[in-house]
């Protein structure tokens, strides 16, 4: 028994060093033998430090961005390297000739360093971008016909290399596509979908953003004082609204003559470019939407019970895609009011309101305006089967009036409704 307990125990250790030795990793540091030993083998570590974090921020920047500013990244986030330090220990030290060297063991949090390099525009926030589908067409060779997923045919990729490329590097995940090829009809297996299609399929594998265009990646040779078609043409869509939130066009280079042995790199390079400038609108588009949150008052009527308020703040804060934050602010007979803070306009959240499923009731949305909504909850069997209106006592026995369509009872304490059918029902 006891060899058991000793024999666990040796596991655990063993597999706590294996997660410590994971998160840590050894760089090497050094300095001139100038000073005292303390004061040299201070600097070595202190190097080491240094070498740790810039290959860490190596690996989260995007090389084109990388390779076009150092000087920033030396000057804004390298020159105090130690504070993304967790921890750190000397492994060991040795001289050679006039260098002394620092064997040191350490551990950067990422996430502060992520941030740092956020805020030197080093790095795109793309986090909270959520996921994103693909749909960008490939033309790779003169005369061949475009090469894309959504064709069915074997061996296509899920996106052109250098949109693969970039998208990888800043760390966006984009949908599986797999799923979506057996929901492929002849009439989607086009080149260029049109936007209602691509946004589709989006929504389909909830995606936030559909990439869709073409791209160019090689080296296309046109006539003299002919300028060769756009080289990139992508779209980005985000699936909640079906709005673009960024677009880029880009002319490749021209040539008329035989093209050079580096003309399928520069175009390369150039589609790389593109789908970075993309990438950077989108990010943008999207912290604008974030900070532009707004509050609106939604001014509910017709409730019958608390279980019908309680199902339509449910339903309500259920839209995350809309809504931020739900508060109920007052309560009376019948009624109640809400205040909502949403991130999209209070028309989308009203539309999206009308079609949400409640149970035994349905909702019509009387009003909107920037600040406030006026909702009734309507039951499901009156709105089905309204009832006739009586006429009144000594009513004129002129010809009625006709009507597009009976208006709903009037709700307890409320005012009559227009006659504007609800729409989910």
């Amino acid at each position: 028994m006891k060899k058991a307990l000793l024999l666990m125990a040796s596991l655990a250790l063993l597999l706590t060093a294996t997660a410590a030795w994971a998160d840590s990793f050894l760089v090497l540091g050094r300095a001139p033998m100038t000073g005292s030993e303390a004061e040299v083998r201070q600097k070595a570590v202190a190097d080491a430090l240094y070498r740790g974090v810039s290959q860490r921020a190596c690996t989260l920047v995007d090389p084109a961005t990388l390779r076009k500013n150092l000087e920033v990244l030396d000057k804004q986030v390298l020159a105090d390297a130690k504070k993304f330090i967790t921890n750190y220990s000397l492994v060991a030290s040795a001289t050679s000739g006039t260098s002394y060297l620092a064997l040191v063991s350490l551990t950067v949090d990422e996430k502060s360093l992520a941030k740092a390099l956020i805020q030197a525009a080093l790095r795109l926030p793309t986090g909270h971008l959520g996921s994103m589908l693909v749909m960008v067409s490939e033309e790779a060779a003169p005369g061949r016909p475009p090469v894309y997923w959504w064709s069915g045919l074997p061996g296509a990729p899920e996106a052109p290399a250098p949109v693969s490329k970039v998208l990888k590097a800043l760390g966006i995940k984009t949908v599986n596509v797999e799923p979506l090829k057996a929901l492929l009809t002849p009439h989607l297996r086009q080149p260029v979908l049109n936007e209602a299609n691509a946004l589709e399929l989006g929504r389909q594998t909830q995606a936030k953003v559909v990439i869709l265009g073409s791209v160019r990646t090689y080296p296309l040779v046109t006539p003299e004082h002919v300028a060769p078609p756009p080289l990139v043409q992508l779209i980005a869509l985000e699936t909640t609204g079906g709005r673009p939130v960024a677009m880029v066009e880009t002319d490749g280079p021209a040539y008329h003559s035989t093209p050079p042995p580096d003309a399928r790199q520069v175009v390369t390079a150039a589609v790389e470019a593109s789908v970075r400038d993309l990438m950077a609108k989108v990010a943008a588009s999207d912290a604008a939407g974030l900070s532009a949150q707004s509050e609106i008052m939604i001014n509910l009527s017709g409730v019958r019970s608390l279980a019908q308020l309680y199902r339509f703040e449910q339903v309500l804060g259920s839209l995350s895609e809309a809504v931020t934050k739900v508060t109920r602010e007052a309560v009376g007979p019948g009624q109640a009011k809400l205040k909502v803070k949403i991130v999209v306009p209070a028309s989308y959240l009203a539309d999206q309101l009308l079609v949400q499923n409640y149970g035994d009731f349905l909702v019509n949305v009387v009003e909107t305006s920037a600040r406030h909504m006026d909702v009734v909850l309507i039951p499901k069997d009156q709105a089905m089967n309204p009832a006739p209106q009586a006429p009144s006592a000594g009513a004129s026995m002129a010809p009625a009036r006709t009507s597009p369509a009976p208006a709903p009872a009037s709700p307890p304490g409320g005012t009559t409704m227009p006659p504007r059918p609800p729409a989910n029902q």
